[in-house]
């Protein structure tokens, strides 16, 4: 990772990440896109997600009620690491898998954020292709899959067909939750997430 005026940068085939930081905190940008912000100064700053991750938000409600909707021992999935920031979400008992595509994101998630090492320690995180490494699992593996992969000015299609909902419907649970975050600047994924949900 190179350093540049305080900010340290890499490059990828994926494009370039940033990772700014100051005295409150440390932020993941890939381009103009955040991917995650972490808190400085205490334990319970650096481990509550923030920004679009934050326990009022979709992903942090379903994330908080996921042990009563489907027990102690819940089978999470997560497409899309970024900083790791929902791993923070991650509660004793639960089985966790996240999916990342680019390993330069693994490097960053862990060696410059604390996520996964405060909140996820020795997680699974498979990396490849989540299309394709989905369509390993076993039928019905997660109670609640979530896909974080559409932020960006460089969107996944792949992973927003109907063949791709069929493979996602394949891996959850019978009564599972698939979340899908569709917040991009660029494009309006609400209609074609509707269109697949329909």
């Amino acid at each position: 990772m190179l350093t540049l005026h305080g900010d340290a940068r890499t490059r990828s085939y994926f494009g370039v990440y940033t990772v700014r930081e100051n005295a409150v905190q440390r932020q993941l940008a890939h381009g103009t896109t955040v991917h995650g912000t972490e808190r400085i100064g205490s334990p319970r700053r650096e481990t509550t997600p923030t920004t679009y991750y934050v326990p009022g938000s979709g992903i942090g409600q379903a994330m908080r009620a996921a042990p009563v909707l489907f027990g102690r021992q819940a089978r999470i999935g997560v497409v899309g690491l970024g900083a790791g920031t929902l791993a923070c979400y991650a509660r004793p008992g639960q089985r966790w898998r996240i999916f990342e595509i680019d390993p330069a994101i693994v490097r960053i998630a862990q060696t410059r954020f604390g996520f996964l090492r405060r909140c996820l320690p020795g997680v699974d995180v498979v990396v490849g292709d989540a299309r394709l490494a989905l369509a390993a699992q076993p039928k019905a593996s997660f109670d609640l899959l979530a896909l974080d992969a559409f932020s960006s000015d460089a969107v996944p299609m792949h992973l927003m067909t109907r063949e791709a909902f069929a493979l996602y419907a394949r891996t959850l649970a019978p009564d599972g939750l698939l979340l899908v975050h569709i917040s991009n600047r660029f494009l309006d994924l609400e209609p074609v997430v509707a269109a697949n949900a329909a």
